[in-house]
């Protein structure tokens, strides 16, 4: 018997950018949820404990994903859920952003536009599990 599919919440407020990465999550056999909002992921997040949270920092306004950051990582129930912010913040406001435990406690951060090979990537990464893909080596092997 296979281990239950790792699962991945998306908050985000951009319902076409959503769109597409929960068909990409769920074709590589995540189960995906999504909210459009602060609040309402907060909600789910605690309702589903996900294995990784994906969320945007601008929602409605340009604090709103610091903020759910935060509440995120201090809610003791969802400690084993990772955090990777998916968002423009750095572009939009000219400056560097990374995690740190005070302003932005995610465990990644990645600046959009981010290409689904990198999203990928960084998902399987994050939630330890190997590239399926064939690797070089395993290639060379085969020829």
């Amino acid at each position: 018997m296979s281990a239950p599919a790792k699962s991945v919440l998306l908050i985000d407020d951009d319902r076409e950018l959503v769109t597409a990465h929960k068909l990409l999550l769920e074709e590589a056999g995540y189960r995906v949820s999504a909210a459009y909002d602060g609040q309402s992921g907060l909600e789910l997040a605690r309702a589903e404990k996900p294995d990784l949270v994906i969320l945007d920092i601008i929602m409605g306004s340009p604090e709103a994903g610091f903020e759910l950051c935060r509440e995120l990582r201090a809610d003791a129930s969802l400690k084993n859920s990772r955090l990777l912010v998916l968002s423009a913040v750095g572009r939009q406001f000219q400056m560097a952003f990374e995690p740190d435990s005070l302003w932005l406690p995610a465990d990644r951060f990645l600046e959009k536009p981010v290409d689904a090979e990198t999203l990928m990537a960084e998902v399987r990464g994050m939630l330890g599990q190997p590239d399926p893909r064939p690797t070089k080596t395993a290639l060379s092997q085969e020829h």
